[in-house]
């Protein structure tokens, strides 16, 4: 990772950009007279005489390198520590002048030059992608304001001179080009996990000066963790999650290790063996409680007024602890009352410790709220698991996050990028996220998944879909039914069961809030549009089942059922003979059987009417019979 030291000031010093140097009066008059008028401001000459802002700037820059160095030198631990905070200061102060002439009521108010260092910042930027990806030829993975990371593709502890080496020929080629400007080594990486902008994850590597690694470390930004508004243990899981992707260990390992600590988390918080102050969440008073209009919605007010009921004193700027503590069960509930919402349930933890166990926490709402969202956020990008998965994993309903990613959910617009057709993926790919159709055997008496038209038996044959696949199954054949005709009639009906609901989801018309720790359900929509209904709640509502994911499930099943489609799959694998042997598997009554479960799955995928698009459709994308 690269950066340049004092972007800002830094452009200011470098062009000479001042009130005195640049004729900015004259470029707002020209844009006043012309409306069109949308001409860059001009530099100021290279000779004119340094402008006062950039003396300013470098004066405090000079001084806060002097600070710096006498803190390299200084041992005394109080004194370095003033050092250390006088050069912020410096640098927060050099940094602020760019603000000041950005901001409006400032006493420097001047919004051209402002526009004129931010435009400046991103040529520079860019320049110096441009340097790393042309000129040195290396992979530029992100930018982001003041700072470039770069992709080595070398991994190993031996590779770190040759890393080293190749940020510094980055940095030569870019610093020469300027007088002021300088971009320095920030830090160099062992593994990364980029989430999106101004959100990663980095295992840092530290060396000695004889070029030995003497630790890795951390560097987290903006991530969940690091905030206040989650709970301790969403924090420590969190940790664990990211220090488990970024170890670079095997997918399958890393995948194991956070499923095997998700299950034994939820089981120790379930089971009552998680400490009381792992579920505190912290947050802070902006102003007095009371002069919150909102305050309702907000657990950390609510807990802060019933503190001051206690005669205890509270702040403005203190940072009030609390815990969601469990609600009455509905039915213990008198007539006429309802269930209190979670800000209702906030208490301070030193009240329930005073409970003696009458007050408890909310494990459903912490795994629901406080761990599974962060988690969820962290996983993203990893190939074999998912939000579903996820939530399996901590014991609750998966059925709840099943519509969140995979080919039957709704496409953003970051996904467009690599868009794939659905028709061009393997079914594996394409059903992976479906709700798949399930039948119960009469002989063996469980649950299994219908595999369609073949499946493959304990031995490794390729047998008919009318044969239980369950292999400790006595009596497979018809699924333990002692008929063809009653096998048929049970697949039939389990067909139509299964298209009746999920036709139903669809109609039911409910919409899940976007923001992982909402989860906000409703059927009612805002007349302001899709945003989420709950106070507070930045996400927006989206539909629970998306007319994508229905035609994708529908698609599932005519897939399911398909002699020749199955065929062509068995045949593909090379093990079993020609298209033509694979299809004799079946005898007359199985063909007859699964004919008929074809048509019906047409049928019902022939009547949704995402899977036609109407000629008004095109007449309107070609404006065909419009007048010009």
């Amino acid at each position: 990772m690269l950066d340049f030291n004092s972007l800002y000031p830094s452009l200011i010093q470098e062009y000479n950009l001042c009130f005195t140097t640049l004729d900015w009066a004259a470029h707002q008059a020209a844009a006043a007279e012309d409306e069109e008028f949308n001409e860059d401001m001009p530099l100021p000459d290279a000779t004119k005489e340094r402008g006062v802002l950039p003396r300013v700037i470098q004066s405090l820059v000079e001084a806060r390198r002097n600070v710096k160095n006498i803190l390299k030198s200084e041992q005394n631990a109080t004194r370095k520590q003033e050092l250390d905070i006088r050069q912020k200061a410096l640098k927060l102060t050099a940094n602020s002048m760019y603000g000041c002439l950005g901001f409006s009521h400032s006493r420097f108010f001047a919004q051209p030059i402002a526009a004129k260092v931010t435009q400046l910042g991103r040529e520079t930027l860019q320049k110096t992608v441009d340097i790393a990806q042309n000129t040195v030829g290396l992979d530029v993975i992100y930018g982001d304001t003041d700072s470039i990371m770069i992709n080595t593709r070398l991994n190993q502890d031996e590779d770190l001179k040759k890393v080293a080496g190749l940020g510094e020929q980055v940095k030569r080629e870019v610093n020469k080009l300027y007088k002021t400007l300088e971009l320095e080594i920030d830090g160099i990486f062992r593994s990364m996990l980029l989430l999106k902008k101004k959100k990663y994850a980095a295992k840092t590597v530290e060396e000695q000066k004889d070029g030995k690694v003497i630790k890795y470390g951390q560097e987290l930004k903006g991530l969940d963790l690091v905030r206040r508004d989650w709970c301790v243990q969403s924090k420590d899981t969190g940790r664990y999650v990211t220090e488990q992707i970024l170890s670079g260990q095997e997918n399958e390992v890393v995948l194991h290790n956070i499923h095997s600590h998700l299950e034994e988390l939820a089981k120790k918080m379930r089971s009552g063996e998680l400490a009381l102050d792992k579920y505190v969440i912290t947050k802070g008073l902006s102003k007095h409680p009371k002069d919150y209009p909102d305050g309702k919605s907000l657990p950390h007010v609510q807990v802060a007024k019933q503190m001051l009921q206690n005669n205890r004193p509270v702040n403005t700027g203190d940072h009030i602890p609390y815990i969601i503590t469990e609600h009455v069960p509905p039915e213990h509930l008198p007539e006429g009352y309802k269930v209190p919402s979670a800000t209702e349930r906030a208490r301070h933890p030193e009240e329930i410790t005073r409970s003696n166990g009458a007050l408890k926490p909310d494990i459903e709402w912490y795994l629901t709220q406080q761990i599974l969202p962060p988690i969820a956020r962290l996983c993203e990008p990893i190939e074999g698991t998912s939000q579903q998965e996820l939530a399996n994993r901590l014991g609750l309903d998966s059925t709840r996050y099943s519509n969140g990613s995979g080919p039957g959910a709704n496409l953003d617009a970051d996904q467009d990028i690599d868009y794939k057709p659905a028709s061009s993926l393997p079914d594996e790919e394409r059903f992976k996220d479906v709700e798949k159709l399930r039948l119960y055997c009469l002989s063996c008496r469980t649950e299994n998944e219908f595999p369609g038209v073949f499946s493959v038996n304990k031995e490794g044959a390729v047998v008919s879909g009318m044969v239980c696949p369950n292999p400790e199954c006595q009596h497979p054949a018809f699924w333990g039914h002692t008929t063809y005709f009653d096998c048929y009639a049970r697949i039939t009906n389990s067909m139509a069961i299964w298209t009746y609901g999920l036709t139903c989801r669809y109609y039911q018309g409910t919409y899940c809030c976007d923001e992982p720790s909402c989860a906000l359900v409703t059927r009612q929509l805002s007349v302001t549009g899709p945003r989420c209904l709950r106070r507070g709640c930045p996400g927006t509502l989206q539909p629970s089942t998306f007319e994508r994911a229905v035609h994708t499930h529908l698609k599932y099943l005519e897939r399911l059922v398909n002699i020749d489609h199955a065929a062509e799959q068995v045949a593909a694998k090379g093990k079993h003979g020609t298209l033509a042997d694979v299809k004799r598997l079946l005898n007359k009554h199985e063909k007859t059987a699964f004919q008929g479960f074809h048509e019906m799955a047409c049928k019902s995928l022939e009547s949704s009417a995402y899977n036609w698009i109407t000629p008004t459709f095109w007449r309107s994308l070609f404006r065909v019979g419009t007048k010009q």
